[in-house]
């Protein structure tokens, strides 16, 4: 029995394995014969006949030499490439011959690369072939097309001759390069260099393009050489002659050399396009309308900068002169208010550099307004002369009328000072009274050094009155010191009736808990002590009611309720 199913394993083995062999070798022999097909496909393309007919063609010049270098890579396809691709081809049918499946599979593929690489060379081979073939009729298409557009061209020139005017000419001299370049073509077509005539076709495209645009161009650029800037000119030589008649100056500026030096740019340009040298024309031509559009400005600046000077020369002479007499006012103000008061702000040095800068400006206002009689300066200098001018003036007005409302105020601070030393004193004669009212035992030192400190500056202060000038800087000064110190000791004499008041408030309290709290008697002592031999009001008040919060907790916040209570009542 095992030896039957051995010899069943073996058959079914040996049936695989030439099952695996039969469908290699039936697999790789059809892509063989694929290979095949498509070898003999490729030798089936007609280079060869086309080569022949190429032949017959008698080629010359570039389109010979191409023939030759195609004829040479067609031999190289034919000598080397298919029998390169044969004996790939009968390796691979030995390979499974011999069942080397992997070795042939290898063969196969390489077999294939050399076809699809010998394929795109066949192909172009071929393309090129037929290019040349067929390059003659082309040519002979393009360059009847050519002549057409030639001969219309030539009508047009002859037709509308008057409208290209000096240009003619020219136009005439690149026809007849047109028609030396239709020679060449006809010379090397009939020789049958059929590229190189191809490359004068181009040239010929590209020459007739150009002319094309040209013949446009040229009436375009010869009107606007005519209409525009040659009456751009005309117009600006009479617009000069009219204003230098009126006595316009235009200094340093030389418009008639620049008119001449326009003239000489558009005759420059009129040649480049009676040459047909458009774009050099369009350079030339571009470069006087910059130029003219500069003269234009020039001459209109000095139109309008003489319709300004004039409309403010009086003026401006009017405002200098109103503002050095209210210079001389200022000044005699000065003197006036120095007899009564000490000046710290330079007012003497300030008027005497106005009187200065006035007297820079009015030289040089009558310089320009001589030189406008003369003719000698441009209207734009003076009008720029004249913006600054201006400008100077209402500085110096503006720093005079600040002069002058400065000084006048040295009265005004003078009144309101005199005002408040009254209100001071009447100041401190109420806090005088506001404490002796209160029947107090004492004040403290600080206190009473800080009152008699302010009395003195307030008998400094009009003291200060009393000189033959005085200095209303250091006045302000001791005045508004003595402001200071006047709110400050309105708020410490309210202060020290407060804490007094308050010390009895709470000590009238406590008195409920004298006799039986030992602290508290102490606390009042204490306090009465600081209160009656020191008078120090604060520390009493902290003193009692510290220990009156000790016994009956916010008791003291109470009392102060109190007081004020009774204070608001008093002051209603």
């Amino acid at each position: 029995m095992e030896v039957v199913y051995f010899f069943l394993t073996v058959v079914v083995i040996g049936l695989i394995i030439y099952g695996a062999i039969y469908y290699f070798s039936h697999q790789q022999t059809k892509e063989i014969e694929e290979i095949n097909q498509k070898k003999q496909k490729l030798m089936g393309v007609p280079i060869a006949d086309t080569l022949y007919t190429l032949k017959n063609l008698s080629l010359t010049g570039q389109t010979k030499r191409s023939y030759e270098s195609w004829q040479a890579s067609w031999q190289t396809i034919t000598r080397f490439r298919f029998p390169e691709i044969e004996a790939t081809i009968v390796a691979a049918e030995q390979y499974i011959t011999k069942y080397n499946f992997v070795k042939a599979k290898q063969t196969i593929k390489e077999a294939n690369e050399l076809i699809d690489e010998t394929k795109k060379d066949v192909d172009k081979v071929y393309s090129a072939l037929q290019k040349l073939l067929e390059s003659e009729k082309q040519n002979r298409a393009e360059q009847e097309a050519l002549q057409e557009r030639y001969t219309a061209l030539r009508k047009e020139l002859l037709a509308h001759s008057v409208i290209f005017g000096d240009a003619l000419e020219s136009l005439e001299k690149r026809l007849s390069y047109l028609e030396l370049d239709f020679t060449k073509f006809n010379t090397l077509t009939n020789e049958g260099d059929h590229l190189e005539a191809k490359e004068v076709l181009t040239r010929i495209q590209h020459e007739m393009d150009e002319f094309e645009h040209i013949i446009e161009e040229v009436p375009k650029l010869l009107k606007e050489l005519e209409t525009e800037l040659d009456e751009e000119i005309l117009d600006l030589q009479d617009g000069y002659t009219r204003m230098v008649e009126e006595n316009y100056p235009f200094g340093k500026t030389d418009v008639a050399g620049k008119i001449r030096d326009v003239m000489a740019i558009v005759e420059k340009a009129r040649k480049l396009v009676i040459t047909t040298d458009l774009e050099d024309a369009r350079q030339q031509m571009d470069k006087a309308s910059r130029e003219i559009e500069t003269l234009y400005s020039i001459m209109e600046a000095e139109l309008a900068a003489k319709q300004y000077v004039v409309a403010n020369q009086k003026t401006i002479a009017m405002q200098l002169k109103r503002i050095i007499d209210a210079n001389r006012y200022v000044s005699i103000e000065i003197d006036r208010v120095s007899q009564n008061y000490i000046l710290s702000h330079n007012e003497t040095a300030q008027v005497n550099e106005f009187e200065a800068q006035l007297t820079r400006e009015q030289e040089s206002l009558n310089h320009y307004t001589e030189e406008m009689e003369n003719a000698t300066v441009p209207f734009t200098t003076v009008e720029e002369y004249y913006h600054l001018i201006m400008n100077k003036l209402q500085e110096i007005d503006g720093k005079q009328r600040a002069l002058v409302a400065e000084l006048a105020d040295l009265k005004n601070q003078e009144r309101q000072v005199r005002d408040n030393l009254d209100d001071y004193e009447l100041s401190l004669r109420n806090m005088k009274r506001t404490i002796e009212k209160y029947h107090l035992p004492g004040l403290p030192k600080e206190y009473l050094q800080m009152f008699f400190a302010t009395t003195n500056k307030i008998e400094q202060l009009a003291q200060h009155f009393n000189r033959v000038k005085i200095d209303m800087r250091e006045i302000n000064q001791i005045d508004a010191k003595i402001k200071d110190d006047i709110e400050q000791l309105e708020d410490e004499t309210q202060s020290i009736i407060d804490n007094a008041r308050l010390t009895e408030y709470m000590i009238q309290h406590a008195n409920r808990y004298r006799l039986s709290n030992p602290e508290i008697e102490q606390a009042i002592n204490s306090a009465l002590e600081q209160f009656n031999s020191h008078f120090y009001y604060a520390e009493a008040l902290r003193t009692i009611e510290t220990a009156l919060n000790a016994v009956e907790p916010e008791a003291g916040k109470r009392v102060r309720n109190a007081y004020a209570y009774d204070k608001n009542n008093q002051l209603f």
